[in-house]
């Protein structure tokens, strides 16, 4: 089923990253035209979608052509919200983070496979989730919302998801737009995107 530009589950509807649909092929059927994802072929064959990550590193290690070598990383940075989720993404030297959007969703199931849309899109290897720990350096409530979200993202994205510490971040957004006269229904999309931007940007100066 296509799309756009995506590729969907012919079960669940979910946008294919190219390993789903090359896994699909390399276990199910190779001239099939519809394929399905990584959780609804779990399901399946009864087995986990971590087993199943690791049978596609494994096709690769062994260098089965329907898994191409990876390219270098690239990250997408996301300040998770209750209602509004930032992204941004890094260029493709990993020098400089660039705010992309803002997802306004507040089932995480939901939330989580429009995020792998950006995945997909950006070609996205590396996941860079803000921690909202508190200024003490504890873990709230926000913060384990924030883990369990990270768990849920590496099931549906098939990316390894980074935890970073986001303290001040929302304050240093709101400080900026502040300066830059930006008010009223635009500041409230335009601080979660750039929360993701100065999340991920930290990130990449810190490597």
């Amino acid at each position: 089923m296509q799309d756009g530009k995506f590729i969907r589950c012919a079960k669940c509807g979910s946008a294919l990253t190219d390993d789903e649909i090359a896994l699909y092929k390399k276990m199910v059927n190779r001239g099939s035209t519809e394929f399905t994802c990584i959780r609804c072929l779990a399901g399946h064959f009864s087995v986990t979608t971590d087993s199943l990550y690791e049978k596609i590193a494994q096709f690769r290690s062994e260098g089965c052509t329907l898994f191409p070598p990876r390219s270098g990383p690239r990250y997408l940075g996301v300040d998770y919200g209750d209602v509004r989720t930032g992204i941004a993404v890094s260029d493709e030297t990993n020098f400089l983070a660039c705010r992309v959007g803002c997802i306004r969703e507040e089932w995480a199931p939901k939330l989580a496979e429009r995020i792998k849309e950006y995945v997909i899109s950006y070609g996205i290897t590396d996941i860079v989730l803000g921690d909202p720990v508190n200024m003490n350096g504890t873990h709230g409530p926000r913060s384990e919302k924030a883990h369990g979200f990270a768990g849920l993202l590496k099931t549906v994205c098939g990316t390894n998801v980074i935890l970073y510490d986001e303290r001040l971040t929302t304050v240093s957004a709101h400080m900026y737009l502040s300066e830059n006269n930006v008010r009223g229904k635009k500041r409230k999309d335009e601080v979660d995107k750039l929360a993701a931007e100065i999340i991920l940007q930290a990130y990449l100066d810190s490597k």
